[in-house]
């Protein structure tokens, strides 16, 4: 192993993603302290990287509007956020770089930075495998996602049984959500409820009027705090309708660490498989989850402090953006009861 290595660490996205590399990052520099890590990341997701003492530099290259510039046919535009990418990491010598994203672009990040060492995941979509020179040893599918990504560190004689997730919140993200929650009439005692009703796929949605329905029974505990993203402004206006009650509503009202550091406030959170709930996991509050099409053995917590919800469907888990059978019964035959009893335990303990 060389002493004072430059590594390249690639995860470009998403949210749940970027975070479960995070112990990466932390393993690596803990077997390497005199290493240097740089990690190439997507606009969206880097901020939960800001904070990280384990991580040297942050690249942040804009792949969304690359990506938005190759659709619509700009290439000079693409080509120029192209280059720029390849000088800024061909500058900084990288002895070793760790593909963890395992997609045909990602493979070409790694091959423009001109390390002599790209080592890639095994069950890599894309022709990812063409651009690197070493693969990391093949883990069962049905694994955690996270036991996965760490095992791109054993062809450098690394291992790690510490999965835990890296997730600090700057004092300013922590200032916004006290005094958001001031200003709303909650103390710092306080009991809060906080649900993240929307996801980034249609079939993780748990229903709007389960949500509803929870939400009614579950108010006379605490304070119910709704959050979420701009894309998320339907499904919140539409739960505040039918719940009916009173609520505080913080979907399009925060940056991606502010919503971390009131989920940080919150006693427990509601979602279903979404940044959110990662987020929430990182930074050791309490959730209750609802696992549709994704497998909770993959992407759910690892730690027992949190409910997961799932139906023995003989459909699921089927991956699938769009239900194959048009009935999402996987969500749907997760009753409020269900939350509703799995929230109140978790309060009481």
């Amino acid at each position: 192993m060389l002493t004072k290595a430059r590594f390249l660490i690639i995860r470009l996205s998403s949210i749940g993603d970027v975070l479960h590399c995070t112990p990466v990052a932390r393993t690596l520099k803990t077997a390497q302290p005199d290493s240097h890590i740089t990690w190439v990341v997507g606009v969206v997701p880097s901020d939960l990287l800001i904070a990280n003492p384990y991580i040297d530099e942050i690249y942040v290259w804009p792949r969304e509007r690359f990506e938005q510039h190759l659709r619509r046919g700009e290439f000079s535009s693409a080509w120029k956020l192209w280059k720029k990418l390849c000088q800024d990491l061909q500058e900084r010598n990288f002895d070793i770089v760790l593909d963890i994203h395992g997609q045909f672009l990602s493979g070409m990040v790694a091959a423009a930075s001109k390390a002599p060492r790209r080592i890639g995941m095994s069950h890599t979509r894309e022709l990812n495998s063409l651009f690197m020179n070493e693969i990391a040893p093949h883990s069962p599918l049905d694994v955690h996602v996270i036991k996965q990504y760490l095992r791109i560190l054993q062809p450098l004689g690394i291992t790690s049984s510490d999965y835990s997730m890296t997730l600090h919140l700057p004092a300013e993200s922590i200032t916004f959500a006290d005094t958001f929650l001031s200003n709303h009439g909650v103390n710092p005692q306080d009991t809060i409820i906080a649900l993240n009703p929307g996801t980034t796929w249609q079939t993780k949605n748990w229903p709007t009027e389960y949500y509803a329905t929870a939400i009614r029974a579950l108010q006379p505990n605490g304070h119910i705090l709704l959050c979420g993203g701009p894309a998320d402004q339907a499904l919140g206006e539409s739960i505040i309708h039918d719940s009916g009650i009173p609520l505080i509503n913080a979907i399009h009202q925060t940056s991606l660490l502010q919503l971390a550091a009131l989920i940080s406030r919150s006693t427990v959170l509601v979602t279903g498989d979404t940044g959110p709930l990662h987020m929430a996991i990182a930074l050791g509050i309490p959730t209750v989850s609802m696992f549709g099409p994704t497998d909770p053995k993959r992407f759910g917590p690892l730690t027992p402090e949190h409910v997961v919800l799932e139906e023995q469907i003989d459909c699921r888990p089927c991956h699938k953006m769009l239900c194959p059978r048009k009935h999402l019964n996987c969500m749907y035959s997760l009753s409020p009861d269900k939350v509703i009893t799995a929230v109140q335990m978790l309060l009481h303990q």
